[in-house]
């Protein structure tokens, strides 16, 4: 492990750093505040449908922008600018859908700026963990702390923002206080993300020229680029039963909204509780175990969901089928930990530019996936969609163990 962090201290032994609170107000708008607060607050103001799902699209489109934003990064050496910028990002966003949010031009603008602040703190937050020359344990260690981090992060949100709903607080005023988190997170990720920023790698004299000699098309054609594909495809299949999920469960089981909504917090007190032990996992295997037995855990969940709703027509007790689809969003929660490192290891790229790509890659996975979820939903009846799941994430399983090195000592 890196030297630059003294055996004794706190941050040695529980893999914390402050810096980590720019995670926190990750987990906080992309996975509560963003879902919940912007399709809502544009179809109540606008009554369109169609501009709230635009709006949502226009975020997700955001993370297009990582290749971009993570390779200027590594030119300028400015992973900590750009982490900065990134909840700079959100918090402007709030800004413009608090003041300007009753305009198309208010809402498109705020839904740039959100696309923007997931994309570069996604990218970047685990960057300075996979890039900074740590040993196997301590960036295992560090990567689920990360992830704990981000999941505590939502569920405090989840409870703010019902509490401040239900209190009576404007669109707007919620909107204020979104951005309010991300100024705080600023401050304090500006005081402590210098060293972190510091330790991730530039690269060699030599290096730099081998990349000049080798175009982007060299390094999507090497085994990064089979990871990516793999990304793409078990992506996709979270885009197209994360996007459903409450419809999926409502028209196939007769599951209630409020339930799956509550299956959702059960899944994230889940995560928080097994992320250790999966921690420790890839610390002495590597993220390669963790991510083939992820996919392979969701492939049975879908699968069993599917013979489920076959063998009881639907008529089954909410239980089991919620049950199965916690144990599905644990393997999402795994794969996600797991990637940036997996993607560093195949990538001989800067930093930026290679959890920018990867970003890419799960961008347009999302993208598809919501899209594919709706039209099989209309064309073919939900209960199709735990088949493609389990499909798409087959063809996923196939192209990561292609990716993975057969040789342990590689990892």
């Amino acid at each position: 492990m890196t030297d630059v962090v003294a055996k004794d201290s706190i941050i040695q032994r529980y893999g914390v750093e402050w810096w980590y609170t720019a995670h926190l107000a990750y987990g906080a708008i992309q996975l509560v505040f963003i879902p919940i607060l912007i399709p809502t607050f544009v179809l109540e103001v606008t009554g369109s449908a169609t501009l709230a799902g635009t709006a949502m699209a226009v975020i997700g489109v955001g993370g297009l922008a990582a290749p971009v934003i993570g390779g200027m990064a590594d030119k300028l050496r400015a992973h900590r600018i750009a982490q900065l910028a990134g909840l700079l990002a959100y918090a402007l966003g709030g800004v413009l859908f608090a003041f300007l949010g009753q305009t198309t031009f208010g809402i498109l603008a705020g839904a740039i700026c959100m696309g923007i602040g997931s994309a570069t703190l996604l990218m970047i937050n685990p960057a300075f963990i996979v890039s900074a020359g740590f040993d196997r344990d301590e960036e295992a260690t560090r990567l689920t702390r990360l992830n704990q981090i981000m999941i505590f992060g939502s569920l405090i949100a989840g409870i703010g923002l019902s509490a401040l709903t239900s209190l009576g607080l404007s669109f707007s005023g919620r909107f204020l206080v979104l951005s309010a988190i991300c100024l705080g997170a600023f401050v304090v990720t500006m005081a402590t993300n210098a060293e972190a920023a510091a330790r991730i790698k530039a690269a060699e004299p030599g290096e730099v020229a081998s990349e000049q000699g080798n175009p982007i098309f060299d390094l999507l054609m090497s085994r990064f680029g089979v990871l990516l594909v793999a990304v793409f495809f078990v992506t996709t299949g979270h885009g197209v039963i994360t996007g459903q999920f409450p419809n999926y469960m409502n028209k196939v089981f007769s599951v209630p909204a409020s339930s799956s909504a509550l299956a959702l917090s059960v899944s994230a007190v889940v995560s928080l509780l097994i992320l250790d032990a999966v921690g420790r996992w890839m610390g002495k295997s590597g993220p390669e175990p963790v991510w083939l037995s992820a996919v392979v855990m969701k492939i049975a969940a879908m699968i069993a969901l599917a013979a489920l709703a076959m063998a009881s027509g639907g008529g089954v007790t909410a239980l089991i089928p919620l049950a199965l689809y916690i144990i599905y969003l644990q393997g999402i929660s795994w794969v996600d930990m797991v990637q940036p490192a997996l993607a560093a290891r195949a990538s001989t790229a800067g930093a930026g530019l290679t959890q920018g790509l990867l970003m890419f890659a799960i961008a347009s996975a999302y993208a598809s996936g919501n899209f594919i979820g709706g039209a099989s939903a209309d064309a073919l009846g939900f209960d199709s969609l735990t088949w493609i799941v389990a499909l798409v994430s087959a063809v996923a399983l196939v192209f990561g163990y292609m990716a993975f090195p057969r040789d342990k000592k590689e990892t």
